[in-house]
C-alpha cells in the first residue's frame, strides 16, 4: 500500500478503497500532521481545499446573530469524517476549522480532487457522497434552554460523548458554544452533577464515576 493511502484506524477509508491504494494506487490526499489550535480555514476565505480527518479532531465555527458573538463552535469533525467538503460546490468556505487536539488530516486541493473525482468517476463519487452525508448526519442544531436545563443538557452530551468513562479533549468553551451555553454556565452544570456525585471534574478532566446518575438526569 503507498505510504500516502489514506486510512482511518488500521483500514482503508473510503477514498483509499475507491482510489485503489490496495491495487497500489494513489491516494488523492497527501497526509499532514497540526497541532491544536491551529486553523485550516477561515470562514469565508476562499475554498481551496478539503481534508480528511485520520486521528484527532477538528471544530467548526461559523458566525451567527447569538449575542454572545461572532464564530460559534457548531459542530465537530472527528476520525472518517471530512473538512471543508464545501469547496467542492462552492467558491468560499462556511465555517471557521480549527483544530481542538493535534491532527493528522489529509488533504487535497479542491482542483486535484475534483480531477480525481472526473477520473475515476460513479466510485469516487459514491466514496464521496458517503463521507458527506455521514458528516451532515451528524450535525445538528445547537441545544437551546428550551430542550432542558443546563444539567440535563451537559449529562446528555457526557452519556453521548464520553469513551471508557472520560470526556472527549477539547477546550471547554467550545464544548459550552456546542451545547448552546455560556461557558460559566457549563462549569455551573459540571460543579452540579459533581454534588450529585455523577462526575469528577478537574480542570484537566471530566471523568464520570456513576453512569446510573448520570442517566437518570440526562433523562430528565
Amino acid at each position: 500500500m503507498p505510504s500516502d493511502a489514506t486510512l482511518d484506524g488500521s483500514k482503508q477509508c473510503p477514498i483509499g478503497r475507491a482510489a485503489g491504494c490496495g491495487a497500489g494506487r494513489r491516494c488523492p490526499m497527501s497526509p499532514r500532521t497540526y497541532e491544536a489550535g491551529a486553523m485550516l480555514c477561515g470562514e469565508s476565505s476562499a475554498a481551496e481545499r478539503l481534508w480528511y480527518v485520520q486521528h484527532g479532531s477538528v471544530a467548526l465555527f461559523r458566525e451567527t446573530g447569538d449575542q454572545r458573538g461572532a464564530g460559534v463552535p457548531w459542530a465537530v469533525r472527528r476520525p472518517g469524517q471530512l473538512v471543508g467538503d464545501e469547496c467542492l460546490v462552492q467558491e468560499g468556505y462556511s465555517d471557521t476549522a480549527v483544530a481542538l487536539t493535534q491532527v493528522t488530516l489529509c488533504v487535497a486541493s479542491r482542483d486535484s480532487f475534483n480531477q480525481w473525482i472526473d477520473n475515476v468517476g460513479v466510485v469516487a463519487s459514491r466514496a464521496v457522497m458517503g463521507l458527506v452525508i455521514s458528516a451532515r448526519c451528524a450535525d445538528g442544531p445547537r441545544p437551546t434552554s428550551a430542550e432542558g436545563s443546563a444539567v440535563r443538557r451537559v449529562a446528555r452530551w457526557l452519556a453521548d460523548e464520553a469513551r471508557d468513562g472520560r470526556a472527549p479533549e477539547m477546550p471547554r468553551g467550545v464544548v459550552a458554544g456546542l451545547l448552546g451555553m455560556l461557558p460559566e454556565t457549563f462549569s455551573r452544570a459540571l460543579s452540579r452533577l459533581s454534588v450529585m456525585g455523577a462526575i469528577k471534574s478537574t480542570r484537566r478532566e471530566i471523568r464520570v464515576v456513576d453512569a446510573d446518575v448520570l442517566m437518570a438526569v440526562a433523562a430528565e
